[in-house]
């Protein structure tokens, strides 16, 4: 009979315990749901997917034969650009990345767009999709993606080429693997014979080797250069979540704070990066391209050699980054 009265006093204690544990939890939530949502950086990042449409203008109508795409709720669109920007001369953002992810399940869609891409820039006419930052900066390309191709990003991070090389040095180099030969022409420092290769398999670089990887043109086209690019970008990508990475976060807010042009701020990148740890890339990171089957060569009146857009083509390949499964 004891045993019996001993048994029920436990089992009423547990119940109680769970009671208190789950009011507890409840509470909880609801004051970081509330009073203290703007100090979390869970709900700094759900915040952040729902008010960033706020830093640009309306968004355009789109050009006649363009639908606009389908963005499902909590899928967030940034631009990643990089440039040649030199000093007293003019620059041309030759990497040009649609970065699309999923805040429910931190899954990420890469789209590159090749340099050469014949859009219709709005209020200036025809041109290369490389040259709309210098025209009119965030808010054209923004728009100039809408009107062409039905996306409408709204925020963005530029870096030009030192920048990029002082990342990869900060972290001490990048490894990545590559299933493609790269064969090109480079500077002596790299090779005295001027002749630069890389190799399927497992490749280790440091900044001067990724610079020249992710450049190399001259044996190969901008489709391949995109592929190259994508690799290093999702090997800096790897690098910066890994414990080395975090080790190096205050120098790496540094190079962002002096040599990325953008509109996220440094408030908001801790957040995204500490969301970003929780990523396993490998999985998570879907990478696509605007390539020889979304384009056509084509030569204009004065000469230049450009990709001529296949708009339904673009759009279902953009539709597709857009879509995430939902496990």
């Amino acid at each position: 009979m004891k045993t019996n009265k001993n048994r029920l006093r436990r089992q009423v204690f547990l119940i109680a315990m769970l009671s208190m544990v789950c009011l507890v939890s409840c509470i909880m939530i609801y004051l970081g749901g509330t009073l203290f949502r703007s100090q979390l950086p869970f709900f700094q990042l759900l915040d952040g997917y729902q008010d960033g449409s706020s830093l640009l203008a309306p968004r355009p109508p789109v050009n006649p034969g363009v639908v606009e795409l389908e963005t499902f709720p909590g899928i967030r669109l940034y631009m990643m650009l990089g440039t040649d920007y030199r000093p007293g001369s003019g620059f041309r953002t030759d990497t040009i990345m649609l970065v699309a992810v999923d805040g429910a399940t931190g899954k990420t869609s890469l789209v590159s767009f090749p340099r050469d891409l014949w859009v219709s820039i709005p209020g200036y006419g025809e041109q290369r999709i490389n040259t709309v930052m210098q025209t009119g900066g965030f808010q054209l390309m923004a728009n100039t993606l809408q009107t062409n191709f039905g996306v409408y990003p709204t925020q963005y991070a530029m870096i030009d080429m030192p920048g990029f090389m002082q990342v990869i040095d900060v972290l001490g180099g990048i490894e990545f693997t590559t299933d493609q030969y790269t064969g090109d022409a480079c500077e002596t420092y790299l090779n005295p014979n001027k002749w630069c290769e890389v190799y399927p398999g497992p490749v280790s670089m440091d900044s001067d080797w990724a610079l020249w990887y992710v450049r190399a043109r001259y044996n190969s086209s901008d489709f391949d250069r995109m592929r190259r690019t994508q690799e290093v970008t999702k090997a800096i990508f790897d690098k910066a979540i890994s414990p080395t990475g975090v080790l190096r976060l205050p120098e790496l807010m540094r190079i962002y704070n002096t040599d990325v042009e953008s509109n996220i701020s440094p408030d908001q990148l801790m957040p995204m990066a500490q969301f970003a740890r929780r990523i396993n890339s490998d999985a998570d990171i879907r990478r696509f391209t605007i390539g020889p089957n979304e384009t056509t060569p084509w030569t204009t009146s004065d000469g230049a050699s450009v990709l001529l857009p296949n708009i339904p083509a673009i759009q279902a390949v953009l539709q597709e980054a857009l879509t995430f499964d939902s496990d």
